[in-house]
């Protein structure tokens, strides 16, 4: 792994640790505030325990999360069970669908990422690895352009997955030539 993919790795690896305290404090509040039945002594003091566990971690000092610069998105590309890495990008302000954006970039990126592994071996390049191919999955049929009459019914989804892919491709292109547009 070059030191990018490095980089992306731990950043990943720390989003999920993130996510999994999230998880656990979003439950411990959760279960605070929903109603206790009757309850006899035992149950009492068991309750009364989870509570002082509740306001144990609520007034624990917490790390701070490491804040994104207005607008900027963290994307998964690839599988969960194969080659897979954070991207970072910030969507160009035409974007309105960020959902849209990130689909477009995940497609771009891997696409463009396994032709450039491919073409780099071809080339006697150094083996890097490639997304696996049934985790890269084209959404043009869904983000395609739908018209109504003279007016597109979707320009904020089809305009967002557009711009996506060409975010993905370009970035695979820097990421793939250590950080240098190709």
């Amino acid at each position: 792994m070059d030191s990018v993919q490095v980089i992306r790795r731990k950043s990943f690896i720390q989003m999920q640790g993130a996510g999994a305290a999230f998880a656990a404090t979003a439950a411990l509040l959760l279960g605070a505030c929903a109603p206790l039945p009757q309850q006899n002594g035992a149950d009492a003091a068991a309750a009364a325990s989870a509570a002082s566990a509740v306001q144990a971690a609520q007034s624990a000092p917490k790390a701070p999360a490491a804040p994104l610069p207005p607008g900027e998105q963290r994307i998964m590309v690839g599988g969960p069970n194969g080659y897979h890495l954070m991207v970072k990008t910030t969507p160009p302000n035409q974007v309105c669908d960020s959902d849209a954006f990130a689909d477009g970039v995940r497609y771009g990126y891997a696409l463009t990422w396994n032709r450039l592994v491919g073409e780099d071996a071809r080339n006697g390049g150094k083996p890097k690895r490639k997304f696996d191919a049934s985790a890269i999955h084209s959404q043009d049929d869904q983000y395609k352009i739908q018209w109504n009459g003279k007016e597109r019914v979707n320009p904020c989804a089809s305009d967002g997955y557009l711009i996506g892919r060409i975010v993905g491709t370009h970035l695979a292109g820097v990421d793939m030539h250590g950080g240098k547009p190709s």
